[in-house]
């Protein structure tokens, strides 16, 4: 193979210098003429029925222009269930349902006129707890779901009951997590304007453009040719941005509308943290049956989640956790129990790994327990029973490449695993874990899809506008993707232009979710930018009279192989192309599905990914016994991601990820009181690992070649954040003897099982 220029190269983001400077658009940033600001009413009762609301008071204030209700929003909508209405006309179901919404002048004639809206509510007996909601007789959030069960996913591969008689230990294990916020850093936001000809353009940070205007003409039953998405710089999303799925959305839409003046409504910090989704709660028991050799002979793994009052993302949630478990591991006997189930309490949504590091750190944890009952080094254990390249997994995933082995390998030898463990210190403990996902997924029983999309105009200076459906979200993909299209044309990346974001110029395709834009879109960009350069070649051909295949491209210039003073610009063929008679300009595009299969309705077993990566964390604590204060010395965090397009970015994602499963592990929680309101809705209150908290991390690529992905890739950024806190719970175990199932794992609760353990003995 040639040597590559850009693919493989830690190159500075193309992005940098606009967000370094602050020149770039967010949302936020855009102010229109007229424009009005809006907001909206919310229940203060976690259930109840709507008796009446009078919003003459609201409408009659100066500077108020439109007020509006749940009978001017008769739209239904939802990610995984139709099971939302952006602002309530029959009942709430959480503290925070929308139940009206003002567009005004400006934000303080807003808040009074929000505050002169009366509703009149007939309180219901409400249910906080999904093990009481799933009762017989329990308040009902939604009257058409009987049991509150909003989804029921399972799998049932092999024979675990025959596996668990026959396996010489079977150990029974109960793990909890709890809600964690995105904390992105720009809150949600959004800005809708009708033209006079009745075409909407909606300005929203969202991760999906393409299914948010798909959703948007669906709900106001409008042709997609009169709906315009444009997502400008996106401030961070993580899940949370993944569809137009917030009232707050379509609230914006129907006061422009009736206003006829452009709205927007844009959340601080306390309303991203109170009226955004987060990471669901779960609930999860874990049963698996072991061999003395180590060798596991099958796994049972129930999941309750806490749905909250609506779908949004919950369904699919508890689906990837259950498909991912049936992959990481050669053990051909699983079954798994999902349960999703609605609460009286805010709805959780998608976040960075999908429902699967939840699931992942009670699995994992589980393992290094048995590992410390059975006598067995938990690294080895893993190891005995890793998947490999060729493997066809339990869950029906097809491994064309795999690096689990050399990630658990590399990850405790830059840990120094061996030598630790054999001179164990006081209060020290070394952990570690390993993880499975997806690189795309093909789960929703509705849409058989999962495809990319990317379009190509060479210029007559020889640059390249290069649209794509994905989305720049912070990840770096931008960059990648550049890099990918410079490498195939043979031209300089400072020549990429990258447009992103805007429904009317770029592609359609499912966004930047599932780990998906270098592999998924970068192999649209890939296959566009190969017809691109067939086109130039065929046009210096023509010009050099030399046939196509004596050509190369290199720093923009084409010249003859073997004959270097036989040449011309990429500019020039470009020209000679454009300007003649019946001439034609390079113009490409591709539309790239990737190879993936849906899951069997009955079994659950399926390839559902065009690709897996694997990762692992291992990592060193010390715990101070007097106070219950852990201290991550360092991490040693490795990625199977196929092949390194931009090393330096995904260093960052690694970190990222390391950055996020250490909150997920050690201080993040939204609480909750006995109604459902949040109790910590600042980031005084709600902590976050800081620059300080952050350990030495040592990022570790692995590249396994993926015979699929453009030059061998595959995914990063959800998999970078699975790992640590299961590597955590062992690695606290060691040092103290105490085995914290319930997270996050505080001093707190370090201290307290300390002297209990103390009184014990």
């Amino acid at each position: 193979m040639a040597e590559l220029r850009y693919v493989g190269k830690g190159l500075p983001r193309v992005d940098a210098l606009e967000k370094v400077t602050g020149q770039a658009m967010y949302t936020l940033d855009l102010t229109l003429p007229n424009m009005l600001y809006g907001g909206l009413l919310r229940s203060p009762l976690p259930h109840a029925r709507i008796l009446s609301i009078d919003t003459g008071k609201a409408e009659r204030l100066l500077g108020v222009k439109a007020v509006i209700t749940g009978k001017d929003t008769p739209y239904t909508f939802g990610v995984s269930h139709m099971d939302q209405t952006p602002l309530q006309t029959e009942k709430v179901r959480y503290v925070g349902d929308a139940v009206a919404a003002v567009a005004a002048v400006d934000q303080d004639v807003l808040a009074e006129a929000l505050s002169l809206i009366q509703v009149e509510y007939q309180e219901l007996p409400a249910v906080f707890d999904p093990h009481e909601a799933m009762q017989e007789g329990a308040p009902l959030v939604h009257e058409d779901k009987p049991g509150n069960i909003a989804s029921n996913p399972r799998y049932d591969i092999g024979d675990v009951e025959k596996a668990f008689r026959e396996a010489d230990y079977v150990f029974e294990d109960h793990f909890e997590t709890q809600r964690v916020a995105h904390v992105c850093p720009e809150p949600h936001n959004n800005l809708a304007v009708w033209d006079a000809s009745g075409k909407l353009t909606f300005y929203y940070c969202s991760q999906m453009p393409s299914v948010t205007r798909v959703q948007l003409s669906k709900a106001f039953n409008l042709p997609e040719s009169r709906i315009r998405v444009v997502t400008n710089t996106v401030g961070g999303g993580f899940g949370s941005r993944a569809t137009s799925k917030f009232p707050m959305d379509f609230a914006a839409i129907v006061l422009a509308k009736k206003s006829g003046r452009p709205v927007k409504i844009a959340y601080n910090r306390a309303d991203e943290f109170i009226h955004s989704t987060f990471r669901h709660k779960f609930i999860m028991t874990v049963k698996t049956g072991i061999n003395r050799d180590g060798t596991i002979t099958g796994r049972h793994v129930t999941n309750i989640c806490d749905n909250g009052a609506y779908s949004d993302y919950g369904p699919v949630v508890t689906n990837v956790g259950g498909a991912l478990q049936g992959t990481l591991y050669k053990f051909m006997n699983y079954k798994y129990d999902g349960y999703c189930v609605y609460t009286n309490l805010p709805y959780g949504g998608a976040m960075r790994g999908i429902g699967n590091p939840q699931v992942h750190y009670a699995c994992e944890a589980q393992l290094s327990m048995i590992a410390e009952r059975i006598g067995l080094d938990p690294l080895e254990l893993r190891l005995k029973n890793a998947v490999e390249t060729g493997d066809e997994t339990a869950s029906g995933a097809i491994l064309q490449s795999c690096g689990l082995k050399e990630c658990l390998t590399q990850a405790a030898e830059k840990i120094g695993w061996k030598e630790k463990k054999a001179n164990p210190e006081p209060n020290r403990g070394l952990g570690i874990a390993c993880g499975v996902h997806f690189t795309g997924v093909r789960l929703s029983p509705g849409i058989d899809a999962d495809f990319a999309g990317a379009t190509i105009t060479v210029n007559d200076d020889g640059s390249v506008n290069l649209a794509t459906s994905c989305v720049e979200i912070g990840s770096g993909s931008s960059t990648v993707l550049s890099q990918i299209c410079a490498e195939v044309l043979g031209i300089g990346l400072d020549k990429i232009n990258i447009i992103c974001g805007d429904t009317e110029t770029c592609p359609m395709g499912w966004g930047s979710r599932a780990s998906r834009n270098t592999a998924v879109g970068g192999m649209a960009v890939q296959k566009a930018a190969e017809d691109a350069r067939t086109q130039i070649l065929a046009l210096a051909s023509q010009k050099l009279e030399i046939h196509p295949d004596d050509l190369e491209i290199k720093e923009g210039v084409i010249t003859a192989k073997g004959a270097p003073d036989r040449s011309l610009t990429v500019a020039e063929a470009v020209r000679f192309g454009r300007y003649r008679q019946g001439g034609t300009a390079v113009m490409a595009k591709a539309h790239w599905d990737a190879p993936s299969t849906l899951a069997d309705p009955k079994t659950g077993r399926g390839n559902f990914s065009m690709a897996f990566s694997f990762g692992a964390k291992a990592l060193e604590v010390e715990v101070d016994p007097a106070t219950g204060r852990i201290n991550v010395l360092g991490v040693a965090a490795s990625q199977d991601l196929g092949k390194a397009v931009n090393p330096l970015a995904v260093k960052g994602q690694v970190e990222g990820g390391v950055h996020m499963g250490l909150g997920f592990a050690m201080y993040e929680q939204i609480m909750l009181d006995e109604q459902g309101r949040m109790k910590n809705p600042y980031l005084l209150d709600y902590r976050i690992p800081t620059v300080m908290d952050m350990p030495p991390v040592i990022p570790i690529l692995v590249e396994s070649q993926d015979p699929v992905g453009p030059f061998g890739a595959k995914g990063v950024g959800e998999m970078a954040t699975i790992g640590m806190p299961e590597a955590l719970i062992a690695a606290v175990a060691e040092a103290t003897g105490l085995w914290i199932t319930d997270l996050p794992i505080t001093p707190e609760k370090v201290f307290l099982g300390l002297k209990a353990k103390k009184a014990a003995e």
